[in-house]
């Protein structure tokens, strides 16, 4: 069982540290989570016997990187609005061709 949640550990640690650096890293909160619960039970199961305990504390450096990141990126990232003005006349312009579009609909029988 030890072992178990040392490998879901681990994966889902390095999981958490991949998205954590791609542009999707407000998705590394999730698999950061599931590793510390991993790294926690691991650790709850080894502490009762002389086994090592340094893959648990991999999996607890490769949560806090991931976590440190994910937050950094997060915290820091700036929203830009673009220029508005074209999205609006582009959007008058769209208004206005359907407006002609129905004008040109003969609807008599």
């Amino acid at each position: 069982m030890r072992l178990l949640f040392i490998i879901l550990g681990l994966i889902s640690a390095i999981f958490a540290v991949i998205l954590a650096v791609l542009p999707l890293s407000n998705f590394a909160f999730f698999p950061a989570i599931a590793s510390l619960i991993f790294g926690i039970l691991a650790l709850v199961k080894t502490r009762g016997t002389n086994k090592p305990k340094h893959t648990i504390q991999l999996i607890f450096l490769l949560t806090i990187i991931s976590l440190a990141l994910a937050t950094y990126k997060s915290v820091t990232a700036t929203t830009e609005v673009g220029d508005t003005e074209q999205l609006e006349q582009r959007e008058e312009n769209s208004l206005e061709d359907s407006i002609e579009e129905l004008e040109d609909i003969d609807i008599s029988e």
